[in-house]
Parts: C-alpha cells; structure tokens; sequence
C-alpha cells in the first residue's frame, strides 16, 4: 500500500514537472543545477580533476571551473528534459533522423541527453529495443519502464538477460541500442584507453558487434539552444582477424574513441563529476 502511495505521488509529480513550459523547466532546472554546483564540493572537484588531468591539462582555473558549471546545469537540464518528453509533441523538435533498413546496433553513451534517442527513434517507426540497467529504488525502476515502454514498439533487456533477446532482434532486422560506456567489474571488462588513461568497459559489447554480423552506428542526441540534434557517426567497419581477443579489444577501442570525440566537440554535455576514471584491476580475457 505504501509502495503505491508512493508511487502515485512519484506520478503526480513528474505530471506537474512534463507541463512546465519547456524554457521555463530549463531555467528551473539550470538553476537547480547551478545550486548543486554551489554545494557539492566533492563532485566539484572530482570534476575539476578530471577535466584538468582527462580532457585538457593546460586549461585554466577559470575556464575548467566555467566548464564544470555548464556540465552541472545541463545535468539537471537533461533530467527536466526527460521529464517533460513524456508529454511533448516529437514532431516539433526533430530535426535529423535516420532509419535503418536492416537490423542495426546503435552505440550511444552517458552523454547529450541520451534518454531522449528512444522516442526520436520510435518517430522515424524503427522497431528497436534497448538494454537498460535496473536502478534503484523500484518505484522508480518501475516508473522508467513504463515511460520508456510508452510507444510499444520495442523491448528492454534487462542487462545480465539481453543476449537472448538482442539475438532475436538482430535476426528479425531490428534494432537495438545500447549505452556502451557503463563501468562494469573488472571480470566482466576489457581495458580501452579514454582520455590518456586505462578504464573499463563491457567486453561483450564488442564481442556481441563482432558476431552479430550487422551494422554498428554511433548515435548521439545533443541540446543546441531551443532545439535537439540527432548526431550520427559513420558506421563503425568491424573486422575479423582470427584472433578473438585482440577483435574484441581493438573494437572496444574504436567505441570509446568515438566516445572522446564527441566529448570533445560538446564537452559541457558529458557529466565530468562522474569517477569514470576509478582506478580498477587489468581485466584479463578469457577464450
């Protein structure tokens, strides 16, 4: 009883939060983000690490603390935007879409507004399905599925049963996407160079690109003032050598170079507070 209380209440308030005017939720939220920025001195300055040792060690003080604010602000803004998409009209912000004609995997990352790819995917009618991680607590994992589930046109894998299910969509020339740069556990993980340091990402990422035999396309969604734009990258050629570890780390590479690059072009959209960088065992793959 008090798990639907509560749930009621969680809908009740994204409701008022979706009907905000769109420029008016964004200034809430900047400010939010601006607060946030104001107290948290830890991810302050775990942001203001990364960025001065990650992304450009010769940047200065004033200009790397300007970047951190924007990455704070945007955050929020992001978290309003996902909010107020559940009630949007789609037609009225799309600016550039494509729609694949056989069964695609789309690789984004934590990065723009990513939340927002599966209703610009579900308006161009690609039947996609997603991999998504549980999150805590359960109302709210309940709440993100039912919004995410909205247009019915797809699934979501949950991520430790997804093989299966990305398997079957591969052969009916669907598609699928995918967060690629999510920290895993060492055993699970592949090391990739990010930014001039060693971190890990999913191994199975890019063993699953290697055998699925369909194309890889990077797709990304940035903000640009009052609109939305839908960035796609060349599909990414993965090849065979024979030699299954060395495919499955070099293609993992090419992922997070990708990855950097579009940080570097919109790095106030990246999260910089995040510890992608945690220090973390050599991940050894196994045949």
């Amino acid at each position: 009883m008090i798990n639907e209380i509560a749930y009621l209440l969680l809908k009740v308030f994204v409701w008022l939060i979706a009907h905000l005017p769109r420029k008016l939720g964004l200034k809430l939220f900047g400010m939010i983000g601006y607060i946030w920025y104001l107290l948290d001195k830890k991810r302050k300055k775990k942001a203001y690490n990364n960025i001065t040792t990650k992304f450009n060690r010769n940047i200065d003080k004033k200009e790397a603390n300007r970047l951190i604010l924007k990455s704070f602000t945007h955050f929020c803004q992001s978290m309003f935007e996902v909010l107020w998409s559940i009630h949007i009209n789609l037609e009225d912000i799309l600016e550039q879409i494509k729609q694949s004609k056989k069964g695609t995997f789309f690789i984004t990352s934590h990065f723009g507004v990513w939340e927002l790819l599966i209703p610009f995917l579900e308006k161009e009618k690609v039947k996609w399905h997603s991999v998504y991680q549980p999150i805590k607590p359960a109302i709210f994992d309940r709440f993100m599925k039912e919004k995410r589930l909205r247009f019915k046109t797809g699934n979501l894998f949950p991520m430790n049963k997804a093989l299966e299910g990305i398997v079957n969509a591969f052969k009916n020339n669907e598609t699928v996407g995918l967060v690629i740069d999510k920290r895993v556990p060492a055993e699970k993980g592949v090391v990739v160079n990010f930014f001039g340091s060693r971190i890990i990402v999913n191994k199975n990422i890019a063993r699953l690109s290697l055998q699925a035999g369909v194309p890889v396309v990077p797709l990304f969604l940035v903000r640009q003032k009052n609109h939305y734009k839908v960035i796609f990258r060349p599909e990414i050629e993965v090849k065979k050598t024979g030699d299954d570890i060395k495919d499955i780390e070099r293609t993992a590479q090419q992922f997070m170079t990708i990855v950097e690059d579009i940080i570097k072009e919109y790095p106030e959209q990246f999260p910089w507070f995040y510890n992608r960088w945690k220090p973390r065992p050599y991940s050894r793959l196994i045949r």
